[in-house]
């Protein structure tokens, strides 16, 4: 290789790195978080109020975030006439509102909705002598994003895919409704509206050990539910792209290294040790080296997921952190955008400015090094 040609190539990878790292940005930190949703928010069958996920949640993110609890037991997201106990109508609806429109103009505000559970029952979701009210359920869905979204400030608001049940789930609640009925509307409604998802369902899937009742979980359950949202809420929403990411380098000091993906077998602390908490790439907080494109390995299916377009990914959300890994992602189809772990973005949400540049610049710069060695160099001095 001519010096020409070897400079040319170390400038082009240099450059490359350069555009890299300006397209990844500091994690997206919030001021405020309104935690909406019914009794699993509440913090029913936690042994006190400081046990619920959204007290665990405030111990996680510390003073400088307020974390608020606007659960209310028995509601649903159906509205009047469809569901039993409207969460719309409960004074928890309007606190959220307020709380949201309260927070400052200089506040980075989140909304995390998670209702749905109450909504399985056959009395809400299959009503006697009625049509199903699967589509009224995406339609009050749907309102209440928009509901939120208008307010002043603009919050971010996140979709949680609600949780899992047990074995002989409590109060005529259904869970398979909710995996192969509730589940999907949400991520429909999340691709629409191009909204990040949280998956609490299948971290808590085949997990009886999580729940007093096969509903409300213990005090280790709401920990999980708590550490799985605050993985999700950190991650930096401007990276996000849909569908997987991943996969053909390394991806971390626990990752699998090869083409099968960017999630690591356990990571220092992960599923082997969680069962609902598998870390991709190193755990304890590290991050894994970005990788190319491919698709994640089925290993440690839970936490927050985050891929496509370059974007990163996380496929854990154990106590011990998130590993990381990136690259180019699959195509962003609805199949790939509904991966079987954790928070993930919806197609073309906000990619990173430098993405598009990328394969252009690489051309221009393959080009050039195809046409240098024709020009003859002279010798440096």
């Amino acid at each position: 290789m001519t010096a020409v040609r070897r400079w040319g190539l170390v400038s082009a990878l240099g450059t490359v790195g350069l555009f890299a790292g300006r397209a990844q940005a500091a994690p997206r930190v919030p001021t405020h978080v309104a935690c909406v949703g019914d009794s699993i928010t509440a913090g029913f069958d936690a042994s006190s109020p400081a046990k619920s996920y959204p007290s665990d949640l405030q111990g996680l993110f510390g003073a400088s975030v307020h974390v608020n609890n606007f659960g209310h037991s028995g509601a649903t997201m159906l509205s009047a006439g469809f569901g039993d106990l409207p969460y719309e109508d409960q004074p928890e609806y309007a606190g959220a509102t307020s709380f949201v429109t309260s927070a400052g103009a200089a506040a980075v505000v989140d909304v995390v909705i998670m209702l749905g559970t109450n909504d399985s029952k056959p009395i809400n979701w299959t009503p006697a002598g009625k049509p199903k009210n699967d589509q009224q359920y995406l339609k009050d869905y749907r309102a209440m994003v928009e509901h939120f979204l208008a307010l002043k400030p603009k919050p971010e608001v996140f979709l949680a895919l609600p949780l899992a049940t047990g074995t002989t789930p409590c109060c005529t609640i259904s869970g398979t409704v909710i995996h192969d009925e509730i589940v999907p509307l949400i991520k429909q409604l999340a691709q629409e509206e191009q909204l990040p998802t949280i998956d609490l369902n299948t971290p808590t899937s085949n997990h009886d050990e999580y729940f007093v009742d096969g509903v409300h979980p213990n005090d280790a359950g709401y920990a999980i539910v708590a550490q799985i949202f605050h993985d999700g809420l950190l991650q930096d929403l401007a990276a996000g792209g849909g569908g997987t990411g991943g996969g053909a380098g390394a991806s971390g000091s626990a990752g699998s290294a090869g083409a099968s993906g960017n999630v690591g077998a356990s990571g220092s602390a992960g599923a082997s040790a969680g069962g609902a908490s598998g870390v991709s790439g190193s755990g304890a907080g590290g991050a894994g080296v970005p990788g190319g494109g491919g698709s994640p390995s089925a290993a440690g299916a839970t936490g927050v997921t985050f891929g496509g377009a370059g974007g990163a990914v996380f496929a854990g959300a154990g106590a011990a952190g998130s590993g990381v890994s990136g690259g180019a992602a699959a195509s962003p189809t609805p199949e790939n955008n509904s991966q079987s772990s954790g928070c993930s973005f919806s197609p073309a949400k906000r990619a990173g400015w430098a993405e598009p540049l990328l394969p252009t610049f690489l051309l221009l710069t393959l080009i050039g090094l195809r046409r240098r060695p024709v020009l003859h160099a002279r010798p440096r001095s």
